[in-house]
């Protein structure tokens, strides 16, 4: 029990130390990237791609779904597209 008790205290003793340099950065990882805290992009999700947000649960970085599709561009029917077609550029 005596252990645990100087467990605790090492434990807490860590803990002040290491907030004394400042906040730990929390970064969520896609792609082979980095992203910060409340960083928004677009991932494939088993809903199909949407856009998500990295958050801190529990301690830990995620990615949580906004239940917003991904933002998608599609080609024809533009100003540009209609003046190519014309011949006019």
């Amino acid at each position: 029990m005596r252990a645990l008790g100087l467990l605790g205290i090492g434990a807490l003793l860590w803990s002040q130390a290491a907030s004394a340099d400042g906040p730990i950065p929390c970064t969520c990882r896609a792609e082979g990237t980095s992203f910060a805290l409340g960083a928004v992009v677009c991932m494939k999700t088993p809903d199909g791609p949407q856009l998500v947000r990295c958050e801190r649960v529990l301690n830990n970085t995620s990615w949580q779904p906004t239940k917003v599709p991904c933002p998608t561009a599609r080609a024809g029917g533009g100003v540009l597209a209609s003046l190519m077609a014309s011949g006019r550029e």
